[in-house]
């Protein structure tokens, strides 16, 4: 009789063992979920800021391509001179934006899904002889200049346009 006594408890062991791995992964299948749709979210919200400020990006060059057919004249009387005259203003108030960058026009040349890519339009930048600097984060955005007002970065970002980069303006 001892022996059917210790095989029941044995068998009761066992079964103990099965319902508490299946409890158990019952518990790590329903926090993996938790923590899937946390990402998921975390993530969709990420992806809507950044289709919101590409939206705002994208409305800034509506506003920016009127205005530059008046700002072409003068650069084109002397194209040597304000290429020259631009680069100090925008070397010189590059680190102003921190304080305030809500009040302040920068002139975007690109967004860059790696930052290799943005070097390299930041070298081609620093070669023709302007300031650039690059955000960092998920898109590497590379500025150049910082003006109180569009006027003056609206005509920087023509210039840039005739030289072959691709520049809108940015708050």
């Amino acid at each position: 009789m001892s022996r059917k006594k210790k095989k029941k408890k044995g068998s009761g062991q066992g079964a103990n063992l099965v319902i508490s791995l299946i409890t158990l992964s019952i518990i790590f299948v329903l926090v993996g979920y938790l923590i899937g749709n946390y990402a998921v979210k975390a993530l969709q919200q990420q992806h809507r800021q950044a289709m919101q400020q590409a939206r705002e990006t994208a409305a800034a060059p509506v506003v920016v391509s009127s205005p530059p057919a008046a700002p072409p004249a003068p650069s084109s009387a002397s194209a040597t001179t304000p290429t020259q005259q631009p680069q100090p203003p925008a070397q010189s108030q590059t680190p102003a934006p921190a304080p305030s960058s809500g009040e302040l026009f920068k002139v975007q040349v690109g967004a860059f899904s790696e930052r290799a890519n943005a070097e390299r339009v930041v070298t081609q930048l620093k070669e023709a002889g302007y300031e650039a600097v690059i955000i960092s984060g998920p898109p590497h955005r590379v500025q150049t200049g910082a003006f109180s007002s569009q006027e003056n970065a609206n005509r920087l970002a023509e210039e840039l346009r005739k030289k072959g980069f691709e520049a809108i303006v940015v708050r």
